[in-house]
């Protein structure tokens, strides 16, 4: 088994909560916005929507990765070896 530092767990943190988690963010918000906008089609606005859904749901994972990171726990979805 691989040790893992608590500095590496902090930069693994670092990078889910601040790369990760924003860049879905904005992927959820770009998908709001093209289902949002009434001149695409009803095919791309609901794809647009199904898309933000799982950017969003991306989101809130990836902090609580970064979260269980900074608690010490290294969560099952995570290979750090």
């Amino acid at each position: 088994m691989t040790h893992i530092t608590r500095a590496r767990m902090n930069d693994e943190a670092d990078y889910f909560e601040n790369v990760a988690a924003p860049r879905s963010a904005a992927a959820a918000a770009d998908g709001e916005r093209v289902a949002a906008d009434p001149t695409e089609s009803d095919y791309t606005r609901a794809c647009a929507a199904c898309v933000a859904e799982i950017a969003r749901e991306n989101a809130a994972d990836y902090r609580h990765i970064a979260a269980e990171l900074r608690a010490g726990e290294i969560p099952d979805c995570l290979d750090l070896s």
